[in-house]
């Protein structure tokens, strides 16, 4: 049902006879379909929904642009070949079966290995024989071949599945009398949707059974589908295409080695084929050899690549440290001296990064650029100022010091995304006075008496919340994790109710009618009233001085954090509100973690329909790639593999994260190239 409601047009009803078709007897009504509906994908799904049949076609093409997807529905149209059943089974679409599914250890054989390969990741060799059949995208003279409905929306689909078997695409006359009205191209897509873009789960019953895992709480800390961090400098950046022609020249690939053995490095996409006035894949222009030997005329001065980069960018990354100077020297290029390219990075960025610098040169740079305007404690997409650069290039923390011209500037102590300081400050005092009315009556949980055995969790609850109390008079406040007031509230719990239900701990009620009674009495973190009073909290830390762009030790923004954590399952309007208060409040929403993920990346590895549409409306890019090169569509398939065939709401909510991030609104693509990701928006 899920699928079929976030990939077509199809009303609701038609689509519970399409899924009830196999016994027609159990479909059920409209209202029951409702509520099935609302409690797959939450309250108020309808901006779910493709708007007509051009976003329809955009959605399908790109799921059948996932080479995961497809060998999954490769392996789906051979399981049917091998049946005699025309039912839709394999679907976790039985609406019964939807309200009741229960939590289970999340099973890590999911995916075939050629699924694995395309997502970075490997696979046990006694995989079933069949499923390792090797996916191969249709040739081009496949894409080439003749088809009627070639001017039609939903071409691409069909061809690009047209690899996949015939068998089942025939339809029968009650599914073609449920379309009756419907163009043909539009029958045969919504068949392959049901027959073969199944949910992709294996049976579990057959595994040996796993051990309970840990405690679902912040799971997206600790997720096994996650990306690795970078083990070393982040690549790519805008800077890198300053020296393409180079890289590819000389083979070099800075990449991971995850994102390039699954050809989503530079060296694949060979840059996307980017070009500038300066240089391009194929070497330097004429423009770039006269700037390097004359340095740039007034004409040159305005000059930018699609990236950002601007003369200074280039000669930071190609000229000598001289020559550099003596342009900043002129004034010449003042205009353009502070400017940053796509990932925050100014011209110091580039010329500090570059192997192999004098440090007389570098701080010479620094007190030019300071007085003419350069900020030069800006910080690129990664938290790291020009000083965190001199300190992970090896220079020591006095050669920061000295280089800086404001030690008390507060961004010369920030931590970057990869845990670095430049210096050292000291701890701040801690007051744990409560700095705001009303805090103690909604974040009381001292009623909750379970025992000593879950002592620990609730000191762990009282401790977020006491230092969300300390963040109000000192803002620099950070916890053990390193996060500061605002990291606290996107994890903290502001109901004693969810505190019982985050943990699974049960108030034993003997008297049944009162159980009732207690149950309909209860107040979520995810009722209007505590997300109302999260908000608050929110704009009261930001008011304060608490920094939205803090790095914790884990590298994680509490923009990242709220992304994971805001509960979507009651209140759909608070959640998106907190999070435009935070970008209102400074918080970037093209910062990354250690791991290349961006608060977008975060929200589709939760789920978190709400929160993906807000971030992209906010201006996050749909096309960034995390460590392994992996795109937010390519992170919803991966989150789907892993899902529990007894949990049919996980996968759903992923589904239809995938599903709108690829829609004419979210315009996500399943393969962005390098140029793609760092491209300047209009």
């Amino acid at each position: 049902m899920a699928r079929l409601y976030v990939y077509t047009t199809l009303p609701l009803d038609t689509i519970v006879k399409l899924v009830h078709s196999h016994l027609p007897d159990s479909t059920p009504g409209i209202d029951s379909a409702n509520k099935k509906l609302n409690s797959l994908l939450d309250k108020e799904p309808r901006w779910l929904h493709p708007r007509n049949e051009s976003d329809m076609g955009r959605r399908v093409a790109q799921l059948s642009n996932s080479p995961a997807r497809v060998a999954a529905a490769d392996a789906a149209a051979y399981d049917r070949l091998l049946s005699d059943s025309d039912a839709l089974r394999g679907s976790p679409v039985n609406i019964k079966q939807e309200a009741t599914a229960s939590p289970s250890q999340a099973n890590k054989m999911l995916f075939a290995p050629d699924m694995a390969q395309s997502l970075g990741r490997s696979q046990p060799e006694d995989y079933p024989h069949r499923l390792r059949r090797s996916f191969t995208t249709p040739s081009s003279s496949t894409l080439a071949t003749a088809d009627p409905d070639d001017d039609n929306v939903f071409s691409p689909f069909l061809r690009r599945t047209s690899c996949l078997s015939t068998a089942t695409d025939h339809t029968t006359g009650s599914f073609r009398q449920m379309l009756a009205g419907y163009s043909e191209p539009y029958i045969r897509t919504v068949k392959r949707l049901i027959k073969r873009f199944t949910a992709p789960f294996i049976d579990t019953s057959a595994l040996s059974p796993i051990a309970e895992g840990p405690s679902t709480v912040h799971a997206w800390l600790d997720d096994a589908d996650g990306p690795r961090a970078f083990t070393a400098e982040p690549h790519p950046l805008p800077d890198d295409f300053l020296n393409c022609d180079l890289y590819l020249e000389n083979g070099i690939c800075h990449c991971s080695p995850e994102s390039h053995q699954s050809g989503r490095c530079w060296c694949s996409d060979h840059f996307g084929q980017y070009s500038s006035p300066w240089v391009n894949v194929n070497g330097m222009t004429p423009a770039g050899w006269q700037l390097l030997a004359n340095g740039p005329s007034s004409s040159d001065v305005f000059e930018c690549d699609v990236l950002g980069n601007t003369v200074l960018h280039f000669l930071a990354a190609r000229g000598s440290t001289e020559m550099l100077l003596q342009v900043l020297e002129t004034s010449l290029c003042n205009p353009v001296i502070g400017v940053r390219n796509t990932a925050g990075q100014t011209f110091l960025h580039v010329i500090t990064a570059r192997g192999g610098q004098n440090l007389s040169h570098i701080q010479q740079l620094v007190f030019i650029s300071c007085p003419r305007g350069v900020d030069i404690y800006a910080q690129d997409v990664y938290g790291r100022s020009v000083f965190h650069i001199l300190r992970a290039a090896g220079f020591p923390w006095d050669a920061a010091r000295s280089t800086s011209p404001d030690l008390n500037n507060p961004c010369f102590h920030k931590r970057d995304a990869f845990g670095l300081v430049p210096t050292v400050s000291n701890a701040p005092d801690i007051h744990f006075d409560s700095m705001y009315p009303g805090f103690d009556a909604f974040a009381d949980h001292s009623a909750l008496n379970f025992g000593p055995s879950i002592g620990s969790t609730l000191e762990t609850e009282a401790r977020l919340l006491a230092n969300v109390r300390v963040a109000f008079a000192d803002p620099s406040m950070e916890d053990a994790d390193g996060g500061n007031g605002l990291h606290c509230l996107a994890l903290a719990t502001l109901s004693s109710d969810s505190v019982m239900d985050r943990h699974c701990l049960d108030s034993v009620t003997p008297d049944r009618s009162a159980a009732k009674r207690q149950r309909m009495s209860r107040i979520l973190d995810s009722s209007k009233a505590r997300l109302e009073f999260r908000l608050s909290l929110v704009n009261g830390l930001l008011e304060a001085g608490v920094d939205p762009n803090h790095y914790d030790l884990r590298g994680n923004t509490p923009l990242m954090a709220f992304a994971a954590e805001l509960p979507e399952d009651n209140d759909y309007k608070t959640g998106p509100k907190i999070l435009e208060a935070l970008v209102e409040g400074g918080a970037s929403v093209h910062a990354r973690n250690r791991a290349g993920e961006t608060a977008l990346h975060v929200a589709v590895r939760c789920g978190k329909k709400l929160a993906i549409r807000t971030l992209v409306q906010l201006g996050t890019s749909v096309h960034a790639r995390d460590a392994e090169g992996r795109s937010v569509l390519d992170v919803a398939d991966i989150r789907m593999m892993s899902c529990r065939a007894e949990d049919p709401r996980q996968y759903a909510r992923h589904e239809a994260c995938r599903a709108w991030l690829s829609s004419s609104k979210g315009l996500a693509v399943q393969r962005p190239s390098v140029l793609d990701e760092w491209r300047r928006r209009s």
